[in-house]
Order: C-alpha cells, then structure tokens, then sequence
C-alpha cells in the first residue's frame, strides 16, 4: 500500500498492527523483540505520514516511540525522525529540544552529526542567529564543507527586523506613520489622508450644525481608521519580520545545502 501511495490504509495498516501487538503479545517473543516490533511499526507508520505530508501527526506518532534501554544505534533513527518531524511541523523550539536529547541520550558525540542541519535551522528560524554562526566550524568539519560564518550570517549584524510596539506607537501620534515604518508607504499615505479626511469632514459638519452627521458619519469613521490603522500597523511590522526572517533563512538554507559533497 506504501508503494502504490495508499498512504492513510498503509498507516492504519500499521497502527492496528501496533494495537495487536500491544493487547495480544506474542508468548513466544521477548520483550525485547516486541519494543522492537512496536517501534518499528511506528516508523513505518511515520514514513507513511511525512509521504503524504501530515508533518504534525507524523511528530506525534514519533513521540510514541518507546526509547527504553535502546543502544544508540538503535535510538538513531527514532530520535532522528522526531527531530526532523518536529522542524517539518514547524515547531522550532520542539526541534531544537528534540536536538538537544538526542545528544544527552546518544551518548556517541559521532554519531551527532545528522542533526547539525536541522540545529542551525532551527536556530535561524527562531532568529537565534549567533548560536547558529557558532556551529558553522563544527558544521564544515563534519561535512567537509568551508562555509564562511561570517558572510553566511552578516545579515545578522543589522538585521532589518521592524519593532511592532514602536509601529504602533507611531500610529497612535502620528496617523500612517507606523505602516511607513514598517515598510508600506502607499498604505501608509492613504491612511492619513483617510483619517484626516473622515476627521476634516466630522469637524466641518459639526461646525456648520450637522451634529449628529459629524459625530456619528464624520469622528465615527475617522475612530475606525484611526484604531484599523494602528492594527493595521502591528500587522505589517509582524508581516515584514516573518517576510525577512523566511528571507533569512532561505539564504542559510541555500549556503548549507550548496556547499554539501
């Protein structure tokens, strides 16, 4: 069923095979070779879920691998495919946890190396650049690459990340000034003239006797402009940090792939 793409029959395939082998042990196996099977049924099970890109219940299925009293060579690829599930789920943090367990529970520092890629990555995603940079000499060393830290990662000296209090601040003094800040100028413009409009147009009425227009039309537009801007502001600062940090990570991406034998 795996060949032929029958993903979601092949995993339930495996997973009522695990439950059997679970409710009815066989009498003649050890426990050993039980934990064995078990495991082994939900790696297959796991392979069948990251084929059809079902990354968050692959990273689930990983987390019930039963690593008890396992050699290293034996915990490698489970502790493997929870590191690289927990990065494909996008959860960050969880892989670079599932990192840091794989080097305090395989105790053979040699057999480190398959998840110095997925470390740096996760780091970059996580805009912890610095800790990133510092693995680049043991990343070159293990892969017999020759990356330069220093240019690999020279973005982060500067890096161009917009401070979403800051556009919001701007927007609550100074109208479409947050939205210039974080980069829309065009959105930016249109929202001071919108607010200074709506606000011209509320104090006009107000002036010449059209209370209830002025009031409710005029200021009541001009406070939904005011307060959308000052959203709308957070939103793009928020847009344009994730924009550069995908830009970001695309260019370490590319510098540790290229440079790979």
């Amino acid at each position: 069923m795996f060949r032929l793409r029958q993903y979601d029959e092949a995993m339930l395939g495996y997973e009522q095979a695990f439950f059997e082998l679970s409710e009815w042990p066989d009498s003649t196996l050890s426990n050993k070779q039980i934990q064995d099977m078990k495991n082994a049924f939900l790696l297959k099970k796991l392979y069948c879920q990251k084929a059809a890109q079902k990354f968050t219940m692959a990273l689930q299925t990983s987390q019930r691998f039963d690593f008890s009293n396992l050699e290293d060579q034996e915990q490698i690829p489970l502790r493997n495919e929870t590191v690289v599930c927990s990065f494909l789920a996008g959860l960050y943090d969880d892989c670079f946890n599932n990192v840091q367990q794989f080097k305090h529970f395989v105790k053979d520092s040699t057999q480190h190396t398959p998840t110095l890629l997925w470390e740096i990555l996760s780091l970059t995603q996580l805009a912890r650049y610095d800790e990133a940079k510092a693995l680049i000499p043991t990343y070159n060393q293990a892969f017999h690459t020759q990356i330069n830290a220093e240019d690999l990662f020279a973005f982060a000296q500067k890096p161009k990340f917009r401070s979403i209090r800051k556009a919001e601040a701007l927007a609550t003094f100074v109208p479409g000034a947050g939205m210039i800040y974080a980069g829309n100028t065009t959105q930016g413009i249109v929202s001071l003239v919108l607010q200074l409009g709506t606000l011209g147009y509320g104090a006009y009425s107000i002036i010449n006797g059209y209370y209830f227009t002025g009031i409710f039309t005029g200021l009541g537009l001009f406070q939904a402009f005011y307060f959308g801007g000052v959203r709308r502001s957070a939103y793009l600062a928020e847009q344009k940090n994730m924009n550069l940090k995908n830009q970001y990570y695309q260019q370490v991406k590319k510098g540790l792939l290229s440079n790979r034998k």
